[in-house]
């Protein structure tokens, strides 16, 4: 990609994110994710959490399903 288009991709997304229209891919916004971080944290300082081997168990699940997907 050139300079040039660099530029002409970034306007068009300035413009659409002026225009409120902005794109949903599904991802969480910073606002979110820094929401999300300061729950977490609480929980854990409370003692909320949840046994390692449960965790482990939901991320091998999560990328069998990423390596089936593609």
């Amino acid at each position: 990609m050139t300079p040039k288009d660099r530029k002409a991709a970034a306007g068009l997304l300035e413009e659409n994110a002026a225009a409120g229209e902005l794109y949903d891919d599904d991802e969480p916004t910073t606002e979110e994710l820094v929401e999300m971080l300061r729950e977490s944290v609480q929980q854990a300082n409370a003692g909320q959490t949840r046994p390692v081997e449960e965790l482990l168990r939901e991320l091998d699940e999560i990328l069998a399903e990423d390596d089936d997907a593609g």
